[in-house]
């Protein structure tokens, strides 16, 4: 009797469980469908009739232009597409529109962590794990805006609980779902021991004579060590592959072939990824020393007179530098992976790099000759209330590539840049950083 009673108590319990799971399920579903409604409510960007598109010649997208190219960095949308996130959904929505509207980029590059699909408690999540779904939303902005984009991933883009997984989310990003994605997966590691990097893409941008002025190379500096859960909680970052940087160089070499280089000299490249290599955290302890107690604590932060490979240009850091496995004591974080090692200092063809991940860090530096830069995040989730309403740090990073293959990068604020209003949704202040106490930069 007693052992029917508990067979009777667990079956009620599962059932009420499933029942709440799948009501969660559809309050979801409706919330994407309420805010797909709600990106039409804008009008699209409007656009010359002469404007630039990108498409494949050889394998390879290009991009055709005698102007100036304007790309348009977004990083950190984090699009919850969940119940817990609506209101900050339609938040980031807005503001993202608003941006697009305003500058009218030629294309625009998302950083990674487009989507956020994760449990409320303790992480702000959205309570939806289906980032398919959600990141079919965030496509859908730029194809109601009708502005081409492409994208790297980030480390929230495919959860260890989300339904699909890294590679599902790239098939959907080139898939024929967008008209304006020209997302290509050019390479992938499937031998890798921890997750397959997916997003590595090489762009060509030349001239009407054909001359190619410029190659931009979207790599996947990839999620975590693996898909635990713990490994989430810990922070434990991957690095960039060694298979990456080997195919990275190759293509550079051969495109540079291709381009009529002699041998050994290298196409100039920009790169695009989101989690910062290790050299980004170098270049900060160049700059700026960390003063602490007896206890291990920073009382202050402390500007170096003579730095040795670093040049300050611009920015902020107002969080540690999270890089690429962050929590590794096997090697300092500039030799945590190869990717500086062979692509800058070896081949000197990569002259950039932009990040995101740092959501409040907007430092721009030259390490080595070499310009390090975050973008500006648009988040309005992953760190609560606290960044929905900071608007002094967040907004969009513009590169503009001259067409004599000079380029410019500025960072622009959402707010006292593109107009976006600051009561629109929550009172945004514009007088403080967001973690005033960890507040870094060089004067």
């Amino acid at each position: 009797m007693k052992k029917r009673k508990w067979l009777k108590r667990l079956c009620i319990t599962l059932g009420v469980i499933v029942a709440l799971y799948l009501i969660l399920f559809l309050v979801n579903v409706l919330i994407n469908v309420s805010l797909r409604k709600y990106i039409k409510t804008f009008a699209p960007v409007e656009y010359s009739a002469d404007r630039i598109v990108p498409v494949e010649e050889n394998g390879y997208v290009t991009i055709t232009t005698d102007r100036d190219l304007r790309i348009m960095h977004i990083t950190d949308i984090h699009l919850g597409g969940g119940f817990w996130t609506y209101k900050n959904d339609k938040k980031t929505i807005y503001e993202l529109i608003t941006m697009l509207q305003k500058e009218k980029p030629d294309i625009v590059i998302c950083g990674g962590d487009n989507t956020y699909c994760l449990i409320p408690p303790g992480y702000n999540g959205s309570g939806t794990f289906n980032n398919k779904m959600v990141a079919k939303t965030l496509i859908d902005i730029f194809d109601h805006e009708q502005v081409y984009f492409t994208t790297v991933f980030g480390n929230h883009d495919t959860e260890a609980m989300d339904y699909a997984s890294r590679q599902d989310i790239g098939d959907l990003y080139a898939s024929d779902y967008s008209e304006y994605c020209f997302f290509k997966q050019d390479f992938t590691d499937l031998d890798a021991p921890s997750v397959p990097s997916v997003t590595n893409q090489f762009i060509r941008v030349k001239n009407t004579a054909g001359e190619v002025i410029k190659l931009i190379m979207l790599i996947d500096s990839n999620d975590y060590v693996d898909k635990s859960f713990m490994a989430t909680v810990k922070g434990r970052y991957d690095v960039i592959h060694d298979a990456q940087v080997d195919w990275a160089a190759e293509t550079v070499k051969k495109l540079s072939l291709e381009a009529g280089l002699p041998e050994g000299q290298y196409l100039p490249t920009i790169t695009f990824m989101h989690i910062p290599i290790g050299e980004y955290r170098t270049a900060l302890d160049d700059l700026i020393e960390e003063v602490k107690d007896d206890k291990g604590n920073i009382i202050e932060f402390k500007q170096k007179n003579n730095p040795v490979d670093t040049e300050f240009v611009s920015g902020v850091w107002d969080e540690k530098v999270c890089y690429g496995g962050l929590n590794r004591t096997d090697a300092t974080p500039d030799k945590l992976d190869k990717f500086f090692e062979v692509l800058c200092e070896d081949m000197g063809a990569v002259e950039a790099i932009f990040c995101g991940h740092d959501h409040v860090n907007n430092a721009v530096v030259k390490y080595k000759g070499v310009l390090l830069a975050y973008g500006y995040s648009v988040d309005n989730e992953a760190y609560g209330d606290k960044i929905m309403k900071s608007g002094t740090q967040r907004g969009a990073c513009v590169i503009t590539i001259k067409p004599d293959g000079s380029f410019t990068q500025e960072h622009k604020n959402a707010y006292t840049d593109y107009g976006v209003e600051l009561n629109k949704f929550v009172d945004v202040y514009m007088d403080k950083p967001l973690y005033p106490d960890g507040l870094r930069t060089v004067k």
